[in-house]
């Protein structure tokens, strides 16, 4: 199993991660479509090869994949990785960590990396 934080893991073991942009957070459906808008500006067409770092339960994920792209998500927690599977048929997903990709540089068109940087506070981890 990946190494976190167990507080983080605890957390995200909770499940409610799937409902927090969809208004199970205050601030969630803003944050949701704050962040489409900055994603689509630098995105090109599709299909591109998106490699969606720390994803959680694929909100993302599975809406990049309905826009054609063709997305993988890596997770460091079971529950998010099984629920990203499900959250679209396109959307392939591994458990795996930030800081040691099991990916080739240059894999991917894209990289999202949003999840992690909250997490990954020591310089080191962010590097």
């Amino acid at each position: 199993m990946v190494e976190i934080d167990p507080s983080v893991r605890a957390y995200y073991e909770k499940g409610e991660e799937a409902e927090r942009l969809f208004g199970g957070f205050p601030s969630g459906r803003l944050e949701l479509a704050r962040t489409q808008e900055i994603i689509l500006r630098g995105l090109g067409d599709p299909p591109l090869d998106i490699l969606d770092v720390g994803g959680g339960p694929g909100t993302y994920a599975a809406w990049l994949a309905d826009l054609g792209h063709r997305v993988h998500l890596v997770d460091p927690v079971a529950l998010h990785v099984d629920q990203a599977s499900t959250a679209h048929a396109d959307v392939t997903a591994e458990q795996g960590d930030a800081r040691s990709l099991n990916r080739s540089d240059a894999s991917a068109d894209v990289v999202l990396l949003l999840g992690p940087l909250y997490h990954l506070v020591d310089q080191a981890d962010r590097l």
